[in-house]
């Protein structure tokens, strides 16, 4: 699933209990646009660089490019291994 049709899903939960880590989890799940369980599965799947440019330490364009293209390899291998 690409970014464009994710974009328009309906079945992302944003938390409003008001932890700090929640926050950063908010943020993160709507800037890509995933929701808990594909953000679990990222998390738990990818290297310590996948993760670094996932949560956007370094937001550069090659490096956002990069993100996208880690979260779109992972979330297809998620989908076909259910």
């Amino acid at each position: 699933m690409n970014r464009q049709k994710r974009k328009k899903r309906t079945d992302i939960i944003i938390k409003d209990s008001g932890s700090i880590l929640d926050l950063i989890d908010d943020s993160i799940k709507s800037t890509w646009f995933i929701n808990d369980d594909e953000y679990d599965f990222i998390c738990e799947n990818a290297t310590t660089e996948e993760i670094d440019l996932f949560i956007g330490l370094n937001p550069t364009y090659s490096n956002m490019k990069k993100a996208l293209e880690i979260i779109d390899r992972l979330l297809a291998t998620m989908y076909t291994t259910i």
